[in-house]
């Protein structure tokens, strides 16, 4: 396994700032790049209001006591632990109510990022209509997405990027993303029900093609990093094994200019494998 510092990685750069010849190629070699303090981690207080306030409602709304203005990392992850142990689903209504938070929408389209993102994909882009927040709950499976391809789950052009930007230190031991570099230069892999050691909804990579990568690189990430990645390139999560829950920003960029994504219309068929492998619930 190679170091963590062999990911492509840009400090974080000023507005106007472009990205260097050589920094551009080796996001194409590698479909990775690790931008370091992209965020003051103070621009994801926004994040965290509403966060808070949405488990206040739920909080109200289920009779429990509520917590006003706990709105810490850490206190967030203690009140939805405690309200999805005494009410089981609120973490599901949570996740979906987060997708229409405006934090959201205006963190996926902060000035510095789509400096970046234009450089990467074009001047024309558009942003997937699912805004999310991720929600690891200590030594869960069953949502955790082992080695896959963002493409197999969204489709669309295969240049598409996804943004992941934690929410708090994030490495190995509370569940960061590894990489396999360079995979991404390869036509999509097929998807299907495979064993990689954990009991999981999500459809992945075969094992003989994952133990065939030759560069995999784990990650680790302070808040205020973000992780840009091609859609083809492979990754995996490591389970959270701390005592909190993992909160990441996850979003998708798609290039307009894109000839066969225009071709399309901008628009993109029914993925009813995914959705059919997303909707299973645990047995």
């Amino acid at each position: 396994m190679l170091p963590v510092n062999q990911v492509c990685t840009l400090n974080c750069p000023t507005d106007g700032d472009q990205l260097s010849e050589q920094q551009l190629e080796q996001y194409a070699a590698d479909g990775v790049l690790l931008v370091k303090q992209l965020f003051d981690p103070d621009e994801f207080l926004p994040l965290r209001n509403d966060l808070a306030g949405r488990l206040s409602l739920l909080e109200q709304h289920f009779g429990l006591e509520v917590e006003e203005n706990a709105n810490q990392i850490s206190q967030i992850s203690d009140r939805l632990r405690q309200i999805e142990q005494r009410c089981p689903g609120t973490q599901s209504i949570l996740y979906d109510a987060m997708n229409a938070a405006p934090s959201l929408h205006a963190t996926g389209t902060h000035p510095k990022l789509m400096g970046i993102l234009k450089q990467l994909l074009s001047p024309e882009i558009s942003i997937h209509d699912r805004y999310i927040i991720l929600m690891s709950m200590p030594d869960a499976e069953w949502h955790l997405a082992s080695w896959h391809q963002d493409w197999y789950y969204n489709e669309g052009p295969y240049s598409t990027i996804t943004l992941y930007a934690p929410l708090q230190k994030t490495d190995h031991r509370n569940g960061s993303l590894t990489f396999a570099l360079g995979e991404h230069q390869k036509p999509p892999v097929p998807h299907d029900e495979h064993d990689h050691g954990i009991r999981t909804k999500w459809h992945s990579l075969p094992p003989d093609v994952v133990q065939g990568f030759e560069r995999v690189v784990p990650t680790a990430l302070d808040v205020g990093d973000v992780l840009l990645f091609h859609s083809l390139t492979p990754h995996t999560p490591s389970k959270n094994q701390s005592e909190h829950v993992r909160f990441v920003l996850n979003l998708r960029y798609r290039d307009l200019r894109d000839p066969q994504f225009l071709q399309d219309g901008w628009r993109i068929k029914d993925i009813t494998h995914a959705r059919k492998a997303m909707q299973r619930t645990a047995s």
